[in-house]
């Protein structure tokens, strides 16, 4: 009998033992770090580079659409950056920013979703923040540290003309997509976008349950050439 997340494990597991040996190489390779930030994709993997492409795929879509970019769920940074660093490229005379919403207390689960992804995701807020500033985009990237279940009504209320043109939700867990889903959908601008992590992924069916509930009658797309995201849906004209 298989069992929550098998699927996964089974279908990438012929390439973990490769992966883990090249990183054991890179961690004993004596290599600047200046030299992986400049030559990045000699480096990376191709899981990695799929998602930092096809994020840049769905950034390019919002073009002429006004709003600004919500990530929800931040982690460690990497769409927040990315998007941070392509409104600089692509932007550079437009108010656009990147607005991160995160916690930073890890995620918690409950019955419904996966026990795989309990305590997960801790992250620091000093660490980014030092990041952003160390690399002169206070400006464009902010950090909002909030719980999503319970404070999104007042940070919206406070911020009345806040509309977004792309909207990242990378959260997983059912109570708080439940409440995410709403808010964000509400100041989607029509024709933007909203990207799923992970719909219809056996590792967060919280995921796939609240964008049923809140999205009955849209059109979820999905995105063939990644393992994460999985999905996204264009906000339609009324």
């Amino acid at each position: 009998m298989s069992h929550q997340g098998d699927y996964e494990q089974r279908k990438f597991n012929g390439r973990r033992n490769d992966y883990n040996t090249y990183i054991d190489w890179i961690e004993n390779k004596d290599i600047r770090k200046k030299e992986i930030l400049e030559h990045f994709p000699a480096y990376v993997g191709h899981m990695t580079l799929s998602r930092s492409i096809t994020f840049y795929e769905l950034y390019k879509k919002t073009k002429g659409i006004a709003g600004h970019i919500a990530d929800v769920g931040i982690y460690k940074g990497f769409s927040s950056f990315l998007m941070a660093k392509l409104i600089k490229l692509n932007e550079s005379e437009s108010l656009t920013q990147v607005h991160g919403f995160e916690w930073f207390k890890g995620m918690g689960i409950d019955s419904i979703d996966s026990k795989v992804l309990s305590g997960s995701y801790l992250s620091s807020k000093e660490e980014l923040i030092e990041m952003i500033k160390s690399q002169g985009l206070e400006d464009i990237l902010l950090i909002h540290d909030l719980d999503l279940e319970t404070e999104l009504d007042e940070f919206f209320n406070t911020l009345k003309h806040m509309m977004f043109k792309l909207v990242i939700l990378d959260v997983g867990f059912y109570k708080v997509l439940k409440e995410c889903i709403p808010h964000f959908w509400s100041r989607l601008t029509p024709g933007g976008i909203m990207i799923f992590d992970q719909y219809n992924h056996e590792l967060a069916p919280g995921e796939s349950m609240a964008v049923r509930e809140n999205l009955p009658n849209i059109k979820i797309e999905t995105i063939h050439n990644s393992w994460t995201p999985t999905a996204f849906a264009v906000k339609p004209y009324v």
